[in-house]
């Protein structure tokens, strides 16, 4: 994977990317996720379990997750970047241990070591090539019988009124991802890459999550957490001259307005894929 922070097309800095991420978190988990931590309820921690957390960010799974396992559990966080990491120094947290590493070149000696990975959201920092890498160390680094946990975007049935305000994003954020080679159909190829590099059981749904502000509560966070993760977009966006599709930082801001005017008039967002899988016992 590439250590060249330009390839992180969707993330920002400072606090303001780091409450987003908070943000972001407890919203998918809310409305997209029926309010689960671990998305398969055949998967059990054990009180000696070793649990994995990559592209962690802020950490916001792994601490939820600490907050519901026993101290016994031990959870890693891995993230290319450190910038992001929680505050763990407490004796309430000394089972989490935060690494900052590249998640498709993993410890050697982590092979086998791991019952559960989980993984929200990367589609902005990994290639098509990095995917298949990451899925190989995530293969060997799982104990027999260990579970992966994946949630991503899919853009590929991205349902647009030609015209509208969502068929221009759309194109937008087509070009930007093509143009750092990174996978518009995440969601929609990861099944069948997992399959391929070994798992079973993989299981595949897209998610419905709310943007319309109509919708109460959680149209609202929608509304908000989306349209913040549009403009998290806007300076790769506009280094690339906007692709010939917006000229200006106003224009890009009236784009997402309209955006949000369609998602008031009942116009959806693209997929979210919630994806499990197992390596398998033997």
């Amino acid at each position: 994977m590439s250590n060249d922070s330009g390839r992180y097309v969707v993330l920002g800095k400072g606090e303001i990317e780091r409450n987003r991420l908070n943000e972001g978190y407890l919203y998918f988990k809310n409305y997209a996720r029926d309010s689960k931590v671990i998305y398969n309820d055949a998967v059990v921690i054990s009180d000696d379990a070793f649990v994995l957390d990559l592209a962690t960010g802020s950490g916001a799974w792994l601490l939820d997750l600490a907050e519901t396992v026993p101290p016994s559990v031990t959870i890693y966080g891995v993230d290319i970047s450190s910038a992001f990491f929680p505050y763990i120094k407490s004796e309430k947290n000394q089972n989490i241990h935060l690494l900052a590493q590249s998640c498709t070149s993993l410890p050697e000696d982590w092979t086998g070591r791991f019952d559960l990975i989980n993984q929200n959201l990367v589609r902005g920092a990994l290639t098509r090539d990095d995917w298949q890498q990451e899925l190989k160390e995530m293969f060997r680094i799982l104990k027999p019988g260990g579970h992966v946990q994946l949630f991503e975007g899919d853009c590929d049935d991205w349902k647009c009124r030609p015209g509208s305000a969502h068929e221009k994003m759309r194109e937008l954020y087509k070009a930007l991802l093509d143009k750092n080679s990174l996978m518009f159909d995440c969601g929609k190829r990861l099944p069948e890459m997992l399959a391929k590099v070994g798992f079973e059981n993989v299981h595949s749904e897209v998610k419905y999550y709310p943007v319309n502000v109509n919708e109460g509560e959680g149209g609202k966070m929608g509304s908000n957490i989306i349209s913040r993760f549009l403009r998290s977009l806007k300076p790769a966006i506009l280094r690339h001259s906007g692709f010939g599709i917006v000229g200006s930082d106003e224009e890009y801001e009236t784009l997402i307005a309209e955006v949000q005017r369609e998602w008031n008039e009942g116009t959806p967002f693209f997929d979210l894929v919630l994806i499990y899988a197992q390596k398998p016992v033997v």
